[in-house]
C-alpha cells in the first residue's frame, strides 16, 4: 500500500484528526496540494495526537486513553459503581443488566454486557423526555439513554474524576 488515510480519534482514541500515513513521496505530493494548507492540523491537536502515540509506545494506552479504560473495566466493577450510583440516588433508581455500545464511526452496532442505572419516570410529567432534557441542561450537561419511560445511565461511560459531578446533577435533577 502506497498511502493509507484514517482517522485519530476512531482508530487511537486520540484527538480528530485525519491521518495520511504511506510512502514519502506520496505524502509529499499530498503536502504540496493547495488545499493541504487549509486542513493541516493546529499545534494544540497535534500536541494531542502525539501524547496519544506515546501512550500506545509505552504500553499504557489500556491505563491512559479514555476509550480503552471504558472498554476495558470489568462487568462487576460496573455492577459496583452502578450500586453505589442507585443508593445514592434513591428508591427511583435501580439497577439493571444492559449493553454498552463501543462506538459508532469505528465500531458501528458493537455492544457488550454492563450494568446501568436506571431511573423510573413512570407517572410523572414529561417522562423520561423530559428528565433527560432537563439533565442536558445543567451546568455540566449530562446525557443519558431512554428506554420504556426509564433514564438509563451507563457508569462504563463516566471517567472518575467527573462521577460526582454527575451524581450532583442526578441528584438535583431527581429530587427537584
Amino acid at each position: 500500500v502506497d498511502l493509507v488515510t484514517f482517522s485519530g480519534d476512531k482508530l487511537l482514541g486520540g484527538p480528530q484528526a485525519g491521518i495520511i500515513a504511506g510512502k514519502r513521496e506520496m505524502v509529499a505530493q499530498l503536502a504540496r496540494h493547495p488545499l493541504a494548507r487549509a486542513v493541516r492540523i493546529d499545534k494544540l491537536s497535534l500536541a494531542a495526537l502525539h501524547a496519544t502515540l506515546l501512550h500506545y509506545l509505552k504500553g499504557e494506552a489500556v491505563q491512559r486513553i479514555p476509550i480503552w479504560q471504558m472498554i476495558s473495566a470489568p462487568k462487576e466493577q460496573m455492577e459496583v459503581k452502578a450500586r453505589e450510583w442507585a443508593g445514592t440516588l434513591g428508591p427511583e433508581a435501580e439497577v439493571t443488566q444492559g449493553q454498552s455500545t463501543i462506538g459508532g464511526g469505528s465500531l458501528p452496532g458493537e455492544e457488550f454486557d454492563t450494568w446501568l442505572v436506571s431511573i423510573s419516570t413512570v407517572g410523572k410529567t414529561g417522562g423520561a423526555g423530559a428528565l433527560a432534557a432537563t439533565l442536558r441542561q445543567q451546568a455540566t450537561p449530562v446525557i443519558v439513554r431512554i428506554e420504556e419511560e426509564h433514564v438509563l445511565v451507563d457508569p462504563r461511560t463516566v471517567l472518575q474524576q467527573q462521577q460526582s459531578a454527575l451524581l450532583a446533577s442526578l441528584k438535583e435533577v431527581t429530587e427537584g
